[in-house]
């Protein structure tokens, strides 16, 4: 009986470990809002609209990041530019990534998304690179945090 108890106790010990890594990334810091500033660019049927973009967010009490505006500047349509379906929730994914969920944005060169923008975290800036969403729509961008996101374990 007592090995029994003891391989059921080691085998609920390896599943709570295994389950932990996937929940232990975060984004900090927690309970605060944030902006973001910097260059995107959307493709779609071959015409890419470039801007300079300015975001809105927070980062809610369990580390969670929530995207809750947007607006864009810089080229011919930028201002056009409209983000649909906020908040966009953002959850860190590793101790590098971020998912920005179910981004979706209307544009001069036509509706994009929704889907899901795997983001890279790095001393408070954000990029992602050549990212396809539905509607035949590429994007990229690098953007800087203010104050600085990071992804902490």
């Amino acid at each position: 009986m007592k090995t029994a108890i003891a391989i059921i106790a080691s085998l609920m010990s390896v599943g709570i470990v295994g389950i932990a890594p996937a929940a232990t990334y975060h984004l900090t810091p927690e309970n605060k809002s944030f902006t973001g500033s910097g260059t995107t660019s959307a493709t779609k049927d071959g015409i890419t609209l470039k801007c300079t973009a300015k975001f809105t967010g927070n980062v809610d009490g369990t580390g969670v990041g929530h995207i809750t505006g947007g607006t864009f500047s810089g080229a011919l349509g930028c201002s056009a530019v409209t983000l649909s379906d906020l908040p966009w929730t953002s959850p860190a994914v590793s101790k590098t990534t971020v998912d920005i969920q179910n981004a979706t944005f209307d544009s001069p060169i036509g509706d994009c998304g929704p889907g899901t923008v795997p983001v890279t975290v790095k001393k408070g800036v954000i990029s992602f690179t050549n990212v396809q969403l539905a509607g035949s729509c590429t994007i990229s961008g690098k953007i800087t945090t203010t104050p600085t996101v990071a992804i902490v374990k």
